[in-house]
């Protein structure tokens, strides 16, 4: 029997992850398929969507495309290319079952082939070595001290005095400065390229460190990337790693420290939960300072080196794999073909084009009203502004031929008006949809299905407003068009922390909620309970706006314009939110930009708005003591908000309307 022919590709030439998945699925598929040219092959194989992407629809038209899926999907989802590689891709492989739930759950099957390791490359190394000896002592690592390692990039190349938010530098600064508030004697070893940030911050906080490159103000990915040899030596040598990230597809930290033998503890992120015990993952920083502790002391994270190593090396190697990969190419019929252009063409070929660099003229349909009103009225206001700012002249709820897309609001327009303009002409639409308004309100089912038929009569692309929302949307049997997954952001000239009042712990802590609905899921029941629970000698606590529920002790504030709602979020300390269904609920985002962190019902787009920057509870017993760990963690959990500032958000939508407009 032939095998097939096929082309492997989705490197970035950097000989980072992506790259080392490239040549680890190389060595797996060598025995199973033909390896062959682009010209040759029948199938496609990518190890990245992005790197797929640098491949013309011309080249891949007639041939079937397998594509790996490196990270978390839903954070794809928020990168309006990634819809391009959507409409190429006839087969998915996903790398953890996290990844694989996540696709699954807005109705697209991957196979899911586990990240490998190369065990020739990184493996444990006799302590007492030459090799480790002088490696050791070309970089002056003593020997006395616990060794903390970290060797992952913080920054982008186009910004190195930023963070990368998403590997979690804020949080490892964090752990290590609590390890430093306990007295803790330890080192920590950086490695790797664009580390400006995390090195300015240990050197402000005077936090013992070894950097094995050279520092320098420009971009060092040449000077200070490490070859793989050399990173197994530094696993070998450190006491621990930290995986302190938010988001992951691995990492590959995880592998590389577990083939070395090394200690790790990481976040629940990526493989974490497939590999790691229970004991080697936390959630704040205080926690992984406790396990630190513990192992300084007792070497408590020795028993996990051995079942660790053993995992990695019976299901992680590229030997391990090829019967997945087996079965996969068993099957090529079940590998969509891609025709030579999108599977489902959105924007019909007469609609009027914009040439890239031209001003744009864009209309919000959306039936706008003065605040104080709903979180979806805010938002509008917020984008309006945003996009005014970049140059574009929006204009809202007309209809004329002058303008080149419309920004569709769910159904909370003049749908009549627009579709009897529409019957005539070809637009350009981005419809914006949250909900499914059914499961916000509890009823209204009929108007998620007017939503969705618009969607399907208009949209060029969607945004939806988190992955939830477009698991629901899903669930409720509807496939919105062209989707990109992008959060709300609030306007940061009204609502950020200028001016905001200091936590002070010796008084009463200041707890506040807000909402325009009155709706009962809306949290006004678990309000009701915090009230009849709270310790009112401990706190005090106010609600802004409208609730399903009369309060007795606390107080109580009609709804209020945004900017006296800023003001009185900054006079507050922490923010709980209760709402249930809540598909990204803008009254959260506005308190966690005012700096507050947020005790929030763990439902609806709550967890991937909040992320570390607050406590989750799901019952109401859980509450009282995840309040008590908010407080005591209070300043780190605070320094870990991250909110999307507008400018990017209308970035991605802009992106997105030039996409249509081509």
């Amino acid at each position: 029997m032939n095998k097939p022919k096929v082309f492997l590709t989705g490197g970035d030439g950097h000989g980072w992850a992506v790259d080392e998945d490239l040549k680890l699925t190389h060595a797996a598929l060598q025995t199973v398929v033909e390896l062959t040219d682009l010209n040759r092959a029948e199938i496609v194989h990518a190890v990245w969507w992005y790197g797929l992407l640098a491949h013309t629809p011309e080249e891949l038209g007639g041939k079937r495309i397998i594509c790996h899926v490196p990270g978390e999907p839903f954070r794809y989802f928020a990168e309006p290319d990634h819809k391009k590689a959507v409409d190429l891709v006839g087969r998915w492989i996903t790398r953890t079952n996290q990844a694989e739930r996540e696709l699954r759950d807005i109705g697209i099957y991957s196979d899911v082939v586990p990240y490998l390791i190369d065990t020739d490359i990184f493996r444990p190394i006799d302590p007492h070595s030459q090799e480790l000896a002088a490696f050791r002592s070309k970089w002056e690592i003593p020997e006395d001290v616990y060794l903390i390692g970290s060797f992952q990039r913080d920054t982008e190349g186009s910004d190195l005095s930023s963070p990368k938010l998403v590997k979690g530098p804020d949080v490892l600064i964090e752990i290590l400065l609590e390890l430093k508030r306990r007295g803790l004697k330890f080192l920590v070893v950086l490695a790797g390229p664009r580390r400006h940030w995390i090195i300015r911050r240990l050197e402000e906080n005077h936090i013992n460190f070894r950097y094995l490159g050279v520092q320098t103000h420009e971009d060092d990915l040449g000077a200070n990337s490490l070859n793989r040899e050399d990173l197994n030596l530094l696993y070998n040598l450190i006491d621990l790693y930290i995986v302190a990230s938010r988001s992951e597809g691995g990492p590959h930290a995880i592998l590389e420290a577990a083939a070395s033998q090394c200690k790790i503890i990481s976040t629940r992120v990526g493989i974490a939960p497939e590999l790691l015990e229970t004991r080697a993952m936390f959630r704040l920083p205080s926690e992984a300072a406790d396990i630190i502790q513990s192992d300084i002391t007792n070497r408590d994270l020795e028993t996990t080196i051995s079942p660790l190593y053993e995992k990695v090396k019976t299901n992680h190697i590229p030997q391990a794999v090829i019967p997945q990969f087996a079965q996969i190419y068993s099957e090529p019929d079940k590998i969509l073909v891609y025709a030579g252009k999108p599977c489902a063409p959105r924007v019909p070929p007469k609609v009027r084009s914009k040439p890239a660099d031209a001003p744009l003229r864009v209309c919000l349909w959306h039936s706008f009203f003065k605040p104080p009103y709903g979180g979806g009225n805010q938002f509008m206001m917020a984008l309006r502004k945003g996009m005014m700012k970049k140059g574009v002249e929006v204009v809202e709820n007309e209809l004329d031929d002058s303008i080149d897309a419309y920004v569709l609001n769910s159904i909370h327009f003049d749908v009549d008006a627009f579709l009897d303009f529409s019957r005539s002409r070809r637009v350009n639409v981005v419809h914006r949809i949250d909900g499914p308004i059914s499961l916000i309100r509890g009823y209204d089912l009929e108007k998620d299905r007017l939503c969705y038929s618009l969607n399907e009569q208009f949209a060029s692309a969607t945004v939806l407003q988190s992955g939830w929302v477009y698991k629901k949307i899903i669930e409720l049997g509807y496939n919105p068009i062209s989707p990109t997954i992008i959060h709300n952001g609030v306007d940061f000239d009204i609502f950020n922390q200028i001016g905001r009042t200091p936590f002070d712990r010796t008084g009463k802590i200041k707890l506040i909620s807000s909402s325009w609905s009155n709706n009962p899921r809306k949290g006004g029941p678990i309000y009701k309970w915090i009230e009849d629970n709270l310790d009112w000698d401990r706190f005090e606590y106010t609600f802004v706006g409208n609730a399903s529920e009369k309060f007795e002790k606390i107080n109580h504030i009609p709804a209020v314009p945004s900017e006296d709602l800023a003001d009185l979020l900054r006079s507050h300390d922490i923010y709980i939110t209760a709402s249930s269904n809540d598909p990204c609920s803008n009254a959260l985002i506005e308190a966690l930009a005012c700096g507050l962190p947020a005790l929030y019902l763990n439902d609806g787009g709550h967890p991937e708005l909040v992320s570390l920057g607050g406590l989750p509870f799901t019952t109401q017993a859980e509450i009282p003591g995840q309040l008590d760990r908010l407080v005591s963690n209070y300043e780190t959990v605070q320094r870990l908000i991250t909110v999307n500032r507008m400018t990017d958000v209308t970035t991605k939508y802009l992106k997105i309307i030039r996409e249509i407009t081509k």
